[in-house]
């Protein structure tokens, strides 16, 4: 991948902030308190990648992960960290403690990535003027090298490049560090990157 032009790169950030402002609001109405989310960087990069950017194949995540319909084709995730997920989980119940391996929980979980992949994907769709429609969410914990492995089997994943959209949660005074991961088909990837003037 070629290196994006200022332009291409405030598209992408643009997506970003309206997905974010979206989610912030969405997630602040779940949970009942106020929630704050920045996003750091928004990059397209070789699918080979991700795992070893995200602190590498071995370490551990919970995965929500959704499919992605119409002209925007593909697949959607995110990805937490187990004290994230575990965070997260205590604030929906209001509880000390919670067990993540429970279908409740992963229940709620499954609730906060639909939001967060639906937010950004929605605010794609509206900066490159194509639709797009998710479906139920499901989720997965392990390594996240074999996680990725996993889905891309399920899914019959093509996709070499992905965007990936690095996301901080700030709730109650914590930061919560997660990120969002779309993994377009060829021909969706190539509608978007032409509508931010990247295509051939």
């Amino acid at each position: 991948m070629s290196n994006l032009t200022d332009i291409q790169l405030d598209a992408l950030r643009e997506m970003g902030n309206i997905g974010s402002g979206n989610a912030a609001t969405s997630l602040s109405q779940l949970i009942t308190e106020t929630v704050n989310i920045s996003v750091p960087a928004v990059k397209i990069m070789p699918l080979k990648e991700v795992s070893f950017f995200l602190g590498g194949p071995e370490k551990l995540v919970y995965i929500v992960y959704l499919e992605v319909l119409r002209e925007m084709q593909g697949t959607m995730l995110t990805i937490f960290t187990p004290e994230s997920a575990s965070f997260l989980g205590k604030k929906l119940f209001k509880k000390t403690e919670v067990d993540l391996q429970e279908e409740i929980s992963q229940s709620a979980l499954r609730e906060v990535g639909s939001i967060l992949c639906g937010s950004y994907l929605s605010a794609l769709s509206q900066i490159v003027g194509i639709t797009s429609v998710a479906s139920v969410p499901v989720m997965a914990s392990d390594m996240l090298g074999a996680v990725l492995d996993f889905i891309l089997v399920e899914i019959g994943q093509v996709a070499d490049e992905v965007i990936l959209i690095e996301t901080e949660l700030l709730v109650a005074g914590t930061k919560l560090e997660c990120s969002q991961l779309y993994l377009p088909k060829p021909e969706a990837l190539e509608k978007i990157l032409g509508a931010i003037g990247m295509g051939s």
